[in-house]
């Protein structure tokens, strides 16, 4: 005689593939996240080289993209009159290079009163250095030769350039000061936003965007790209754009 399932057989079947369901699935999220992140990282050792071609080709000096627009604040500053991915362009040659596979299009970045462009962006540059306008020639803090060049810059191999962002800002950075290593100088570390305002409530900026494992990819001026590591909490008084901050990663020291 043939038998079939009772119902609690039934039910316990059920049960046993519900909770290796809810235990297999984060593990597929994550993997598959993971993939992107590698994809992502790829993408930003392909945005380095192209940066490191553009500043050779340019006597070892960066370009230049103070906002607002061409001419920054005072319309005197020295800059591009493109957006950066067209400076870069001839060297990347792949309009897809800019897109993170971790994000939509609706989180492309936004160019300012730059000229628009048909892909979609999800990096964004470190504004000291790739944003400098005329103020910064006398102040302590900031000076340096604008554009910035290679040769000008402390300890390259530690400073991005340019990393994972996402909608309305072309600046994925802020300066965070911090002191990690507490021994008494300040340095100015990429910060990351608490969008969110869980942490700040004046936080909600989209600085440092964390779209990897509480991380970000990063181009660095040495012309290597890397992963962050996951962000810290602030130990300064950076409530409003800087209540995170990524310690691999500096934007400017002095």
């Amino acid at each position: 005689m043939r038998r079939g399932f009772t119902l609690i057989e039934l039910l316990v079947v059920i049960a046993i593939i519900a909770i290796l369901a809810a235990i297999l699935f984060p593990v597929f999220a994550q993997t598959r996240e993971k993939a992107r992140q590698t994809a992502c990282l790829s993408n930003t050792k392909q945005i380095a080289l192209g940066l490191s071609m553009y500043v050779q080709d340019y006597d070892e000096t960066f370009f230049n993209l103070p906002w607002p627009g061409p001419g920054g604040y005072d319309g005197q500053t020295p800059s591009l009159h493109v957006f950066w991915t067209e400076a870069l362009m001839p060297y990347i040659k792949n309009q897809d290079v800019f897109r993170c596979p971790s994000m939509g299009d609706a989180f492309h970045t936004g160019t300012y009163n730059y000229p628009a462009v048909n892909y979609t962006v999800n990096y964004g540059l470190n504004e000291p250095i790739l944003g400098r306008q005329n103020w910064m020639r006398t102040d302590p803090n900031y000076s340096g030769p604008i554009p910035m060049n290679l040769p000008a810059l402390d300890r390259p191999a530690e400073i991005g350039m340019i990393a994972d962002s996402t909608r309305y800002y072309v600046f994925g950075s802020f300066i965070c000061w911090e002191d990690p290593d507490r021994d008494g100088k300040q340095e100015g570390y990429w910060c990351s936003s608490d969008y969110e305002k869980r942490t700040c409530p004046n936080g909600d900026w989209y600085y440092g965007f964390p779209r990897h494992f509480e991380g970000i990819n990063v181009v660095y001026a040495d012309g290597h790209a890397g992963f962050s590591g996951k962000r810290a909490r602030s130990s300064t008084n950076n409530n409003q754009w800087g209540c995170f901050f990524y310690a691999r990663v500096k934007v400017w020291t002095r």
